[in-house]
């Protein structure tokens, strides 16, 4: 599966709780919208870690990596590269 639809659906049943109603675009703000608050946050960063066996430090965590679905998802790909190059 595809790490867009990955956590797409991951915020729709987790973080919208199946809403219908929202439209979840791949370049929406997830944090403007109110659908990334900091609760969802926390639950998004632990879904990544276990889901895609990562680990995201303090330093990661900012505004421009978790911003829209499509930011969340190059950030995880350029996680695993680089996990991949060690």
């Amino acid at each position: 599966m595809e790490t867009e639809t990955i956590i797409t659906k991951f915020i729709s049943e987790e973080l919208l709780r199946g809403d219908g109603e929202i439209s979840l675009e791949p370049n929406a703000s997830l944090i403007s919208t109110g659908i990334l608050d900091s609760l969802g946050l926390l639950k998004l960063l632990l879904f990544i870690e276990e889901r895609f066996n990562l680990k995201v430090r303090d330093g990661e965590v900012h505004p421009s990596n978790f911003e829209t679905v499509n930011h969340i998802a190059a950030f995880i790909e350029a996680k695993q590269k680089s996990a991949a190059a060690e």
